[in-house]
């Protein structure tokens, strides 16, 4: 089980974020520029039914990561999830940290191609791709 203290003192930084992300999180970061990793600790609010966390969860995480991600190559300029496709490969469990990091695979005028990774302790539990489209300022 991963607390703040061991992801304070492995490098990570807390971000507290308004509206619904405030809800979900909160988020975590590491890394400098286009290098960084996000992440989330997984709380007892974030399991469903059976006792796993939701996958709602980690699609959050997911759209969350990989834009910002994507908002960064962009020069932090507006812009929106258009498509995500998750693909769900693991489970998680409260404890667990899920860590996302991600590329971009294509950036045209006014649209971005992404994907990435999400993972437990080296483990994948997910698999995303996306495009993002850059809205007028």
């Amino acid at each position: 089980m991963v607390t703040r203290a061991d992801l304070l003192a492995d490098g990570w930084t807390m971000e507290e974020w308004a509206d619904y992300a405030g809800l979900v999180g909160p988020f975590w970061w590491r890394g400098e520029g286009m290098a960084r990793t996000y992440g989330l600790l997984c709380e007892g609010k974030h399991r469903n039914e059976r006792g796993t966390i939701h996958g709602g969860l980690i699609a959050t995480l997911a759209d969350h990561a990989i834009g910002l991600i994507v908002w960064d190559s962009v020069n932090r300029r507006p812009c929106a999830t258009i498509q995500m496709n998750l693909h769900f490969i693991g489970a998680c469990q409260t404890g667990d940290f899920i860590e996302a990091s991600g590329e971009i695979l294509r950036s045209g005028r006014s649209i971005i191609y992404a994907r990435g990774l999400l993972s437990v302790a080296g483990k994948p539990v997910a698999g995303v791709d996306g495009v993002w489209k850059l809205l007028d300022a």
